[in-house]
């Protein structure tokens, strides 16, 4: 078994503004000594700082990324970009982080042991990222601005907790796990790929959306009017893993295009009040 090489940072002091961690990535440190990465340039607020003013540094470092395991203790949510743009290795989180954990993501794990800030795997391409807490808003979307091409193009990320607004947001493909509930406009302008919430959401699920499958085992408010039931399934399945229903299965937005092919999975037991829908299927009507 080849050997893994451990780099761990350890703050100072407690930090009250916004301290920038994009150059803390297995990519960005293989092949350096300890010394040359204390004297990585970092940021805190809008100070300039050497990481090493920050973070006690200590472990041993690979010459390949593919064997280098970064930890973070005692950790915060004023610790920003940690995992940008990464695409081996493994980063391991013990706290909580602040926002863009894991942008451009292209490879490797990302481990939390917290709560997560906002933009999780934003437009991230491939890898893994696992909260075992919260996750702000827009988990693995793209950036406001961004062309429809920037969204999530593939990877996994998992949140055991809870989210916020805008899940998957312009997502192509890859897969957003929440065990928990989420906030307004999952799937928001979804082109691909797939989103299991197995809690709650408030509603406008899929807006905008043109293709992939979303998935919610909770409660919905209420269905966009935009979405037309297509069947009652049994079951569906997201990366392999059968979720069973029985499911109301809809097909939209149609207000985004005549040839939408987003399908949405609302459990059927948990939303009684839209019983209607089943009325409709009976009927063969919209």
């Amino acid at each position: 078994m080849e050997k893994i090489y451990e780099v761990i940072l350890k703050p100072k002091r407690e930090f009250r503004v916004p301290v920038e961690l994009e150059v803390v990535t297995p990519n960005n440190f293989a092949g350096k000594s300890i010394n040359e990465i204390i004297s990585q340039v970092i940021y805190e607020g809008n100070r300039e700082r050497k990481l090493g003013e920050l973070f006690e540094v200590k472990g041993e470092v690979g010459e390949s990324p593919d064997n280098i395991r970064i930890i973070i203790e005692n950790s915060c949510n004023k610790l920003w970009r940690i995992g940008e743009g990464m695409s081996a290795g493994e980063i391991i989180v013990k706290g909580d982080v602040g926002h863009y954990l894991g942008k451009h993501m292209a490879g490797g794990k990302i481990t939390v042991h917290g709560n997560a800030g906002s933009w999780v795997g934003a437009e991230m391409v491939d890898g893994l990222i696992e909260i075992h807490g919260n996750a702000g808003n827009h988990v693995g979307a793209r950036f406001r601005g961004e062309p429809q091409g920037m969204g999530m193009k593939g990877g996994k990320i998992v949140i055991h907790g809870n989210a916020g607004v805008q899940v998957g947001l312009g997502m192509i493909k890859g897969a957003i796990i929440i065990d928990g509930d989420c906030l307004e406009f999952p799937g928001m302008k979804m082109r691909g790929g797939s989103i299991l919430i197995r809690g709650n959401c408030p509603g406008r699920a899929g807006a905008d959306m043109t293709g992939g499958k979303i998935v919610i085992c909770g409660r919905v408010d209420s269905i966009l009017p935009s979405f037309y039931i297509e069947s009652i399934e049994k079951a569906t399945k997201v990366k392999g893993e059968k979720i069973e229903g029985p499911f109301y299965m809809f097909l939209g937005d149609y207000l985004a295009s005549r040839r939408a092919y987003g399908r949405l999975f609302v459990s059927i037991p948990n939303n009684p009040h839209l019983k209607n829908y089943a009325k409709l299927l009976e009927e063969g009507g919209e």
